[in-house]
């Protein structure tokens, strides 16, 4: 019989101090991206090729460099290695799905447009768990979370659009 035992756990929130000159750029960059739809989510990348040229991932990649540096740091750890980054783009009645992301230590989510705070990711730690929680974080700020905890995209309710850029990382 397996048991379920409570571990402390927690998630990162970064500040990316560059948010608001790169917002517009970043946007522009995506913008460029053919209008592609992935189950319940209007505009995403993740299912384009991977060898499909992203120029704001590269763009982004550059923002991030210094702030990766500081969690490997923080982590207590020597290196990171990020790995498939996509954006995705939530308007009206948009949701991702419970998931999780194999093969990595984490799941990583900036929040390029966050019109609602309310609407960050939710998560859940153990299978089918009945708990969750949103993440707390801002537009411009980046969680960091364990991506084996399962996470969503609520539904979005009003009419807004909600951009996140996420990529899966490993420290070690």
């Amino acid at each position: 019989m397996i048991k379920i035992k409570k571990i402390p756990s927690y998630y990162l929130v970064t500040k990316i101090k560059e948010h608001k000159q790169i917002k517009s750029d970043l946007l522009s960059l995506i913008d460029k991206i053919p209008k592609n739809s992935f189950e319940n989510i209007s505009h995403t990348d993740w299912n384009l090729p991977k060898d499909y040229k992203r120029e704001y991932l590269d763009y982004f990649y550059k923002i991030i460099t210094p702030y990766i540096k500081e969690m490997t740091e923080l982590l207590e750890e020597q290196s990171c290695t990020i790995q498939n980054g996509w954006f995705q783009q939530y308007y009206k009645n948009n949701f991702h799905t419970w998931h999780r992301h194999g093969k990595s230590n984490f799941a990583n989510v900036y929040y390029l447009e966050l019109p609602d705070m309310k609407k960050t990711t939710r998560i859940r730690p153990i299978v089918n768990s009945k708990k969750s929680i949103n993440l707390i974080a801002k537009e411009g700020e980046m969680v960091t979370f364990p991506a084996v905890f399962q996470h969503t995209s609520e539904k979005i309710k009003n009419n807004f659009r909600k951009t996140i850029i996420s990529f899966n990382s490993d420290f070690y």
